[in-house]
């Protein structure tokens, strides 16, 4: 996720059975997502906003949501 460009990243919740660390035995749930984005962040040179947008925008795109999304 380091060296991927940012433009090809999203961030998914849909793997239950794929718990993060420390939730072992529990169920994926997406809130954990804001987990997921703040280790990437600890990867990326980019700021968290510029993250965020940038995420954020490929999902627009990847699902073509109009109006775009609020976060």
């Amino acid at each position: 996720m380091a060296q991927l460009p940012l433009t090809s990243l999203l961030l998914e919740t849909d793997a239950p059975d794929m718990p993060l660390a420390g939730y072992q035995g529990q169920p994926n749930r997406p809130e954990r997502a804001a987990e997921v984005f703040q280790v990437l962040c600890q990867l990326r040179p980019e700021s968290a906003d510029d993250i965020a947008g940038q995420l954020q925008q490929n999902s627009q795109s990847l699902f073509a949501l109009d109006p775009p999304l609020l976060l």
